[in-house]
C-alpha cells in the first residue's frame, strides 16, 4: 500500500513537470489532441475497459489541473471513443498526429499521450507503436518519438 502511495506521488509530481511543459499557445486545442492520442494508444490491444479508462480519467485529470479546457474528462473521453469507432484508430492516430503538427505541438503533445498511455500499466509495444504513428504524422522523426515517450514513462 505504502509502494502505491508513493508510485501516486510520483505520478502526480511528474504530472506536474508535464503540465509546466504545456503551458503553450492553442493550450486547450493541444490538451485535446494529446488526450485523443493517448486513447488511441490505450486502445491499442482492442479496448479501453473501465479499468483502463478509470486510470486515463486521473491521468487527464492530473494533467488538465489549470489548463484552460472547457470540457469535462468522460465527454472528451467518449469523443474519442467515438472518433475511433467511426473512422478507425489508425486514421485518427493520423489525423491527431497532423493536428498536433498544425498546431506545431508536436512533441508537447505526445508528452502528454505518452504519459496517459503510460498510466494504463506503461507503455506496451502496441501502445508504443500507436504513439510512433501519431509522431510520425506529425513530423517527428522515430528517435525522437522514443525519447519523448522515455521522458514521459521514466517515473519509477
Amino acid at each position: 500500500m505504502l509502494r502505491n502511495m508513493a508510485k501516486k506521488l510520483t505520478i502526480e509530481e511528474h504530472a506536474d513537470q508535464i503540465r509546466d511543459e504545456l503551458k503553450v499557445q492553442n493550450q486547450s486545442q493541444v490538451f485535446a489532441h494529446a488526450v485523443e492520442a493517448g486513447y488511441l494508444a490505450a486502445r491499442a490491444d482492442g479496448e479501453v475497459d473501465k479499468a483502463e479508462r478509470d486510470v486515463l480519467t486521473r491521468a487527464v485529470e492530473l494533467l488538465s489541473q489549470g489548463a484552460v479546457i472547457e470540457w469535462e474528462t468522460e465527454t472528451l473521453l467518449d469523443e474519442c471513443q467515438t472518433r475511433a469507432d467511426k473512422d478507425g484508430a489508425e486514421a485518427r492516430a493520423v489525423k491527431v498526429g497532423e493536428a498536433l503538427k498544425e498546431l506545431d505541438q508536436a512533441e508537447a503533445g505526445l508528452l502528454v499521450a505518452a504519459f496517459v498511455a503510460r498510466a494504463t500499466n506503461g507503455v506496451e509495444k502496441s501502445e508504443a507503436e500507436v504513439l510512433k504513428a501519431i509522431g510520425k504524422a506529425a513530423g517527428l522523426s522515430a528517435d525522437k518519438v522514443k525519447n519523448i515517450v522515455k521522458r514521459a514513462t521514466g517515473l519509477e
